[in-house]
């Protein structure tokens, strides 16, 4: 599956964020994960666009788009691009869907903006370590960049990424995840690590203004299927779903599942709507 082609947008402040888009019609929003890109959405700007506007960004720091300039940004200011990013877009209304840490900001932009989505899905939520000591929080921070000081990102693809995925994972789908992988830019990956590390994305849950989506795999280390009760629990209404068989590289496992899921929630949710 081809992805589109990589665009870009000044959202203010000379800032630019890089993205890929398909299809017209009602907006959906993707914010990746922590390792991953624009080019991550391949199997839901193919699987999606016939229907919907699927547009997916590069988190600052990611693709093309500028860096945060802040050294140690917190989730609240990546959320405070992405409502700059869909403003920029002139987006009024739209559905917002994010991957592991893009679902703390989705979270976020759910709390803080609302009113403005059409619904709001979470995919492999994770809650990261704000409810850590900050000592421990710290360590997890240092050790992440010594890892990537002594290793470098590509032996790193190599001897994590295939830990993120099912044991059963199909080998060419562990070998595209790890390929991508080695596509990390270090210091947009650190600074959106280190704001994973102080988030708890119980801090943004709060009752739904929209239908709520989500997602687990069966053999999930990242965001494990208790973790992600959890999160489910705090939005009371979520539809909770698990993805039997995938780990934490949804785009990569099983993708059409997730499309199905993706296509019959949006679809009942503008339903609904009417």
């Amino acid at each position: 599956m081809a992805v589109p082609k990589l665009r870009k947008i000044e959202i203010g402040g000379g800032r630019i964020i890089s993205y890929r888009e398909a299809g017209s019609g009602t907006p959906l929003v993707i914010l990746h994960g922590l390792g991953g890109r624009s080019e991550s959405w391949a199997p839901q700007y193919d699987g999606l666009a016939d229907r919907w506007r699927v547009i997916g960004w590069d988190a600052p720091g990611y693709g093309e788009s500028s860096e945060m300039m802040d050294d140690t940004p917190e989730i609240v200011e990546y959320m405070g691009v992405a409502k700059d990013f869909t403003d920029a877009l002139g987006l009024e209304q739209f559905h917002l869907m994010g991957h592991s840490v893009g679902t703390c900001i989705s979270a976020a932009f759910h709390k803080h903006y609302g009113d403005q989505l059409l619904s709001l899905t979470l995919a492999e939520a994770v809650i990261g370590n704000g409810g850590d000591p900050r000592e421990k929080q710290d360590a997890a921070i240092a050790a992440r960049i010594r890892d990537l000081a002594e290793i470098g990102p590509e032996k790193m693809a190599e001897t994590r990424t295939p830990n993120s995925l099912s044991p059963n994972a199909d080998p060419a789908a562990v070998a595209a995840a790890v390929e991508f992988a080695k596509g990390m830019q270090v210091p947009g990956y650190t600074k959106l690590f280190t704001a994973l590390v102080r988030c708890n994305i119980f801090d943004f849950a709060c009752p739904l203004e929209c239908p709520g989506l989500i997602v687990a795999g069966s053999d999930d280390s990242s965001a494990p299927k208790d973790k992600v009760a959890e999160i489910a629990a705090a939005y009371p209404g979520i539809d909770h779903w698990i993805i039997d068989g995938i780990g934490h590289q949804i785009a990569f496992e099983k993708p059409e599942v997730f499309v199905g899921m993706l296509r019959d929630f949006i679809a009942r949710a503008e339903e609904a709507a009417e």
